[in-house]
């Protein structure tokens, strides 16, 4: 799927990159490389924020992030700050 999105341009747009925790991301019997080496070769080369094992994904325990809203990341720290409400009240 990175793959996917490197060749269409997507990644190259991309501000800040934030992976959830991967719960069932084990090797099968085919020579592969790992999901962080996969992270990495997309990823890295980018310069931007980046981190792995964000409480978002399909866990137990998450957060729920809305599409759309504008968020500030701090890739050092591991948090993530909205910077607009997530609903509009009318």
């Amino acid at each position: 799927m990175l793959t996917q999105l490197k060749t269409s341009g997507i990644l190259n747009q991309i501000a800040g990159f934030i992976f959830g925790q991967c719960t069932k991301c084990s090797l099968g019997d085919e020579p592969s490389f790992t999901l962080m080496q996969v992270l990495q070769q997309h990823i890295l080369p980018l310069g931007i924020p980046a981190w792995y094992g964000s409480m978002i994904g399909h866990i137990k325990d998450k957060f729920t992030l809305p599409i759309g809203v504008e968020v500030e990341i701090n890739a050092e720290l591991g948090t993530i700050r909205m910077l607009e409400a997530g609903v509009s009240l009318v």
